[in-house]
């Protein structure tokens, strides 16, 4: 029994003398390094990184379990914002990954997982503009207590880390070039209030055009000095199921004396409100829209009405490229 033990002590004093020998040749920092080269400006291009809401369309680990129920908190593209996920064990587990804030085009952030295993870790994603193209560099580091870096002469971070890295870089190339929607810039802001004159109606989305251009044309012999502000939409309602909307079409005055048959008068209430500025086409203008949507859904604001304002229009401009709309989203 004696003989045992005392094998089983020289056993136990080699296996701690090798980890010990281990640990004090392997690191205590690891940094893996992966980069990309993505034809889309730097800014769009960053900000597809920094609001964590869009790495469900591009990281590799997120996107390898269909099955995953993926949740976002937080600021889109602000410190705190997060990401997590809880997956199938065998295939991502469970983590998460939060914005700790920007300097510039250059994000840190914190990676955890909690199943299976646990690791924290942290790291940097940079951005910068080369004039044509978008150099993206991706850092991951992680330190390891002493003795824990034993554990690196059988894993190879490198590989391990570096190659979800280079896929997810890969995939946020592809989804950059061929599928990303324009980034919005979005401001809370306060409107003021004042008073619409114009028409209310329920209308196919194939009719607004004429419905705009007719309401807009009623105003035509109205004084100069009457009219105070933009032509405008007021849409209380999106219907996508019968693809119609409730709208009011209408110039903004300063009071009811406006000779117009036929016209009624709304007046908008001062408040918050989210503001985007779409320019260009009205094709496009959906995109606009689903950007103060998705910043709305991921800060928990809800909306009571949208405001279009139409600063160039086809009415005062005919190149649609410089046509430039403010949209408000009224805030309950």
């Amino acid at each position: 029994m004696n003989k045992f033990l005392r094998a089983a002590v020289i056993f136990i004093l080699v296996i701690a003398s090798l980890l010990v020998a281990i640990a004090l040749i392997e690191p205590d920092d690891v940094t893996v390094t992966r980069k990309t080269v993505i034809q889309a400006p730097a800014s769009s291009v960053f900000a597809h990184i920094s609001d964590m809401s869009y790495w469900k369309e591009w990281s590799s680990i997120l996107l390898a379990d269909s099955t995953a129920n993926i949740t976002v908190s937080g600021t889109p593209g602000a410190q705190g914002n997060t990401v997590a996920w809880v997956g199938d064990e065998g295939r991502i587990g469970s983590g998460s990954i939060r914005n700790d804030g920007s300097e510039g085009t250059v994000m840190r952030y914190t990676f955890q997982v909690t199943a299976p295993g646990e690791m924290l870790a942290d790291g940097t994603i940079a951005v910068k503009d080369s004039g044509l193209y978008s150099i993206v560099t991706w850092t991951f580091h992680k330190h390891f207590k002493f003795l824990a870096n034993a554990s690196l002469l059988m894993v190879d971070l490198d590989r391990y880390m570096g190659g979800d890295m280079e896929s997810s870089l890969t995939n946020l190339k592809t989804y950059m070039e061929q599928t990303a929607e324009p980034v919005v810039a979005i401001t809370e802001t306060e409107i003021a209030g004042y008073t619409i004159a114009g028409i209310r109606d329920t209308v196919a989305w194939d009719d607004l055009e004429g419905f705009f251009g007719d309401t807009y044309s009623l105003f035509n012999g109205t004084p100069a000095e009457k009219i105070k502000g933009p032509h405008v939409g007021l849409y209380y309602l999106w219907d996508t199921v019968h693809q119609r909307t409730d709208l009011m079409a209408g110039v903004v005055v300063d009071s009811t004396d406006i000779p117009v048959n036929g016209i009624i008068f709304s007046q908008l209430p001062a408040g918050k409100a989210l503001m985007a500025v779409h320019k260009g086409g009205y094709g496009s203008m959906q995109y606009t829209h689903n950007g103060i949507k998705r910043y709305m859904q991921y800060s928990g604001q809800n909306s009571w009405l949208v405001l279009e304002e139409y600063l160039t229009y086809p009415g005062n401009e005919l190149d649609s490229n410089k046509w430039e709309t403010h949209i408000y989203y009224l805030l309950q």
